[in-house]
């Protein structure tokens, strides 16, 4: 993490400088483990009973890929706040809602050569939710709701939505504390 590193450029007055001059680019980064998650689910697909090939890809394929942007911002020489935005991600099948960012980093200096630093982060938003599908099917004649990836499995079609994936945004909370000495 660049948490450490940036932390250290902030050290200097902070009491005269403006909310812009004492705020640090610290991630910038397109993807995260929520997209990660599509990127799995796109990998296979099912052959429809006259025979279409279905593509997961074609579902779980993100128009825009997410993009995060975390920033650093010095309110003492020991203390910053983490702050940042998620712009969320959507495929045909499923959605990663917008988030925000919120998190610290306290730095407590041991001696001259060496500090402790605790910083933690969380997403506020950010969820992931696959959608379902409408499938016709010939045995009941109907169409049923039904998680789009196992639409083609012999589960009845109110058991396969069990399986949908829905993931907390949380998911990509950190806490780290770090104990360093310079020699």
């Amino acid at each position: 993490m660049l948490v450490t590193a940036s932390f250290c450029l902030f050290a200097q007055s902070v009491h005269a400088q403006g909310f812009w001059e004492r705020t640090f680019l610290l991630d910038l980064r397109i993807g995260s483990s929520r997209s990660d998650i599509a990127t799995n689910l796109a990998r296979g697909g099912y052959e429809l009973d006259g025979g279409t090939p279905i593509d997961f890809a074609d579902w779980y394929t993100a128009r825009l890929p997410e993009f995060n942007i975390k920033f650093l911002t010095s309110l003492s020489p020991d203390l910053g706040l983490i702050w940042g935005i998620s712009t969320g991600e959507r495929g045909e099948k499923y959605r990663i809602d917008q988030g925000m960012w919120i998190g610290f980093i306290y730095r407590y200096e041991t001696s001259n050569q060496s500090d402790w630093t605790l910083s933690a982060m969380s997403l506020l938003g950010g969820d992931f939710r696959e959608r379902t599908c409408q499938a016709y099917y010939r045995v009941t004649e109907s169409f049923e709701t039904v998680n789009c990836r196992l639409a083609a499995t012999p589960l009845p079609p109110q058991d396969t939505l069990r399986f949908l994936v829905r993931e907390r945004g949380f998911r990509d909370a950190r806490a780290t504390l770090r104990y360093q000495i310079r020699f």
